[in-house]
């Protein structure tokens, strides 16, 4: 089941259905947004094998250039269910949300656009290559976030925060 509310810290087992959620959810944004785009990656904690995430997609969208998002269907993204993230400010990513109860803010996947080929682009992919390259340093990382789901389950953005120095020290082997 996917589906984490807002605010919250949630991690489930790995399942191997998550690459075939993601398959059907690139088809439909490919349909919506492919001229748009240069490619569709799976990313995130639901992408390295066999460890317990949040049961949220992680969908990495890459386009030429940030301002190629204006051209996006916006209509029919909401359509199916996602909507812009316009709170979430970061430089270089636009974010949306899919959200399979809007009452109580439970979102179900995530999708991240960004530069084709850029930094965003580059570190989200080398993370979860590296970590199903090396399933030891998987484990470690998965260690870390049920200490941190059991620490911080109400507070998303400490759980997040609080993950950083591990993702630093991977994306340090860039």
């Amino acid at each position: 089941m996917l589906g984490v509310n807002k605010g919250e810290v949630k991690l489930v087992t790995h399942s191997s259905n998550w690459k075939e959620l993601f398959a059907e959810e690139k088809e439909m944004l490919q349909s919506i947004i492919g001229e748009n785009i240069k490619g569709i990656q799976h990313f995130g904690s639901t992408a390295i094998e066999g460890i317990n995430a949040k049961p949220i997609i992680d969908i990495l969208v890459g386009v030429e250039s940030i301002d190629k998002v204006e051209k996006f269907d916006k209509e029919r993204l909401k359509e199916n269910g996602y909507y812009h993230l316009s709170k979430v400010r970061l430089e270089g990513k636009v974010v949306f949300a899919k959200f399979s109860n809007l009452e109580n803010l439970t979102k179900t996947h995530i999708m991240h656009i960004v530069e084709h080929n850029g930094t965003w682009w580059k570190e989200h992919t080398f993370f979860r290559d590296y970590l199903n390259d090396n399933p030891n340093k998987a484990r470690e990382y998965e260690a870390l976030k049920k200490s941190l789901a059991l620490k911080y389950p109400k507070d998303e953005r400490t759980y997040t925060d609080e993950k950083k120095k591990f993702v630093d020290d991977i994306l340090g082997r860039l």
